[in-house]
């Protein structure tokens, strides 16, 4: 029976079961996890996902006090971010503008929190992966101190608690990196679309409101 080429080689390593199941086993989970999560998430944030061309040339040929039933019509259809806070807008057109944007702004907070699903789970992949494999790495200093402080040294033991600590350490640190990319682009990219939607939603109020507004 086959296995896969990671176990069997953590199996020639004669690492220990603790260290398999409790740090290396996690550590790959993670890596694997992130890098799924990092697809799902970077399909989800697609500018065409979030703020499709065709809701901001509508927004922009609207006309100040102009008939909104099209850019409606358009939003109901258009499943995204952007759509659902326009539609929210021209729903609410008929409050005072100070508490259409108060409407506004919470329905902006649950958009952005819809974006950053899952980019917490990539934060945590990120700090807690190193300190699993400096946990390793520790196990790993304890085998070898273990192994050369007894009457007979075990050159077996001595080289799988170096093998030990070098692998969780690499796997750790590798790990974090790994996902330190897709959050830290993953983070800032949430930031340019939340940016980007407050202006086209500015732009549509003031389109709604027509009225000069006291400063």
């Amino acid at each position: 029976m086959n296995t896969l080429p990671f176990l069997e080689h953590f199996i020639k390593l004669n690492v220990s079961p603790f260290i398999l199941v409790l740090i290396l086993f996690p550590l790959l989970a993670s890596l694997i996890t992130g890098i799924f999560l990092s697809v799902l998430i970077f399909l989800r944030l697609r500018r065409e996902r979030v703020t499709p061309r065709e809701v901001i040339d509508a927004i922009r040929a609207l006309r100040p006090g102009g008939n909104t039933e099209t850019l409606t019509r358009l939003c109901v259809r258009n499943d995204s971010a952007l759509a659902r806070l326009v539609n929210s807008c021209l729903e609410h057109a008929s409050l005072p503008r100070g508490e259409n944007v108060e409407v506004l702004q919470t329905v902006a907070r649950t958009e952005v929190a819809r974006l950053e699903r899952g980019i917490v789970y990539l934060e945590i992949f990120v700090g807690a992966s190193p300190l699993l494999g400096l946990v390793g790495t520790v196990s790993g200093l304890i085998t070898i101190f273990a192994a050369v402080g007894s009457a007979n040294s075990d050159p077996e033991k001595i080289s799988a608690g170096i093998a030990e600590a070098l692998h969780t350490t690499v796997l750790g640190i590798g790990t974090a990196i790994v996902m330190l990319f897709p959050f830290t682009f993953f983070s800032k990219k949430i930031d340019v679309l939340a940016v980007e939607m407050e202006e086209l939603s500015m732009l549509l109020l003031k389109k709604l409101y027509t009225e000069e507004v006291p400063a």
